[in-house]
């Protein structure tokens, strides 16, 4: 696959080495320039979106999936999808992630979310380590049953209050993204395809 600059300088060479060509060439880089500017113009001020079958609130888009996967790998999927398992950083998020499922758009089932304590009781976010602040556990939560629960998720029998699950359980996961960086794979699927990669 050849990279547009790769063609545009492809042509410009063919300009430098024959002298009687050219008006052609100048014509097509015309063209090349203006459609240039014309895309600029476009997205100048433009603010990026999410990708179809992500939502968004505020500056971030969220992506409810509907299979199950231990914490883990709901977590990976969320890298390949180009984010993390959510964040939730405040009760407006909390609260919209729980209109989203309650409101029937998404299905109604238990979430994974992005925070762990892998250290016991130090409750953080798999995106950035960062300390949980804002927390919505349902009462008597997290309460690490038997020693084995370091992941949390929404829990679906308890009006999507947070509890901390063992990590190996298959639930629903919801990614988080900021707004246009769900676009991430396609970029590195370009890289390897230009890189041979």
């Amino acid at each position: 696959m050849l990279s547009p600059l790769i063609v545009i300088l492809c042509c410009i060479l063919v300009v430098k080495s024959e002298p009687c060509l050219g008006i052609q060439e100048n014509a097509m880089l015309s063209g090349i320039k203006a459609s240039i500017k014309t895309l600029e113009e476009k997205l100048d001020g433009k603010s990026p979106k999410c990708s179809a079958g992500w939502n968004d609130f505020k500056d971030r888009c969220y992506f409810f999936a509907t299979d199950k996967k231990p914490w883990h790998e709901a977590e990976v999927e969320c890298r390949n999808l180009g984010g993390y398992l959510t964040q939730v950083t405040d009760s407006a998020e909390n609260s919209w992630i729980v209109s989203m499922i309650t409101s029937k758009k998404v299905i109604q089932q238990n979430y994974w979310i992005g925070a762990t304590d892998f250290t016991e009781g130090d409750w953080r976010w798999v995106n950035d380590l960062s300390k949980v602040q804002f927390t919505s556990w349902s009462s008597g939560q997290p309460d690490n049953h038997q020693g084995k629960e370091d992941c949390a998720h929404l829990r679906h029998t308890h009006n999507y209050k947070w509890n901390d699950h063992e990590c190996s359980k298959i639930f629903g996961y919801i990614c988080e993204s900021p707004q246009g960086s769900n676009c991430l794979p396609y970029s590195r699927l370009l890289k390897s395809a230009v890189s041979g990669k």
